[in-house]
């Protein structure tokens, strides 16, 4: 009788987390008000005016998407293509399985989310994502970056994928919610258009971006960037239609 008992705890316990969180491979992020931008003595002047921002709840993912996330997507997509390097055919190296896939332009980060029943982060929504409610100036906290928190300043090459770190190696390096390398390893493409004054007319609930623009909005840092770019305000924007070694994604999702 005692061993019935204790698998029905079990049971439900594992229950109840699921109905917590429906989608166990993402975060779930709760509704609320947060502080988007850097103060006016801090940060790069496409980061000002600091402002609030009120988000409805939504899901990102925990983990940057993966070469074998991306290998999935090729075996039912027989039209797509793998990305710049890390792949025999249309398989992945068995070494850059667990690592982020990189060579992303914004479109197939796009499809790839849509084709998982997800979509892009929004800018607002990535950096909710990466400095919380705090206000943190980092993902993990206010310290500076160093080799026990994220994948970055490595000079000057790809090295084929082997620069990389596996999804997840950062203990140190997630925010307080449980959301892996939103600095360093790749940066990733959102949803946004790309405008440096765009803070300025932002509306205050679920902002989306400009309704057109040349560029979209990069987030996060790589594995060869500065210290700065790991900012959780740090923001930039470049062409969608180049293949970039240090450029990925992650995807999300609105509550249901």
């Amino acid at each position: 009788m005692k061993i019935l008992q204790q698998i029905f705890c079990i049971w439900m316990v594992l229950f109840s987390q699921a109905e917590a969180n429906p989608h166990p491979e993402m975060v779930p992020i709760p509704a609320g008000e947060f502080e988007m931008g850097s103060p006016d003595e801090e940060g790069k002047s496409n980061e000002h005016p600091r402002h609030k921002v009120y988000l409805d709840s939504f899901y990102i993912d925990k983990y940057e998407v993966t070469f074998k996330d991306f290998e999935e997507y090729l075996a039912a997509n027989s039209r797509q293509y793998p990305t710049i390097t890390g792949w025999v055919d249309r398989k992945a190296r068995p070494d850059m399985l667990n690592k982020p896939v990189f060579g992303f332009q914004w479109k197939r980060c796009k499809k790839y989310c849509e084709w998982k029943g997800k979509r892009l982060p929004t800018e607002a929504e990535w950096e909710r994502s990466a400095k919380g409610v705090e206000g943190l100036n980092y993902p993990w906290g206010n310290e500076p970056p160093d080799d026990k928190r994220a994948n970055f300043g490595n000079c000057c090459f790809i090295q084929k994928g082997t620069v990389l770190s596996p999804v997840g190696s950062f203990e140190q390096g997630k925010s307080p919610e449980g959301v892996y390398d939103l600095g360093g390893n790749v940066a990733e493409w959102v949803y946004d258009w790309y405008d440096k004054k765009y803070y300025r007319t932002a509306p205050y609930k679920n902002p989306q971006g400009p309704e057109k623009g040349k560029h979209h909005v990069i987030r996060g840092g790589a594995w060869n960037s500065l210290p700065v770019y790991l900012r959780s305000s740090s923001r930039y924007g470049d062409s969608d239609a180049k293949d970039y070694y240090g450029i990925g994604c992650r995807c999300a999702k609105s509550a249901d």
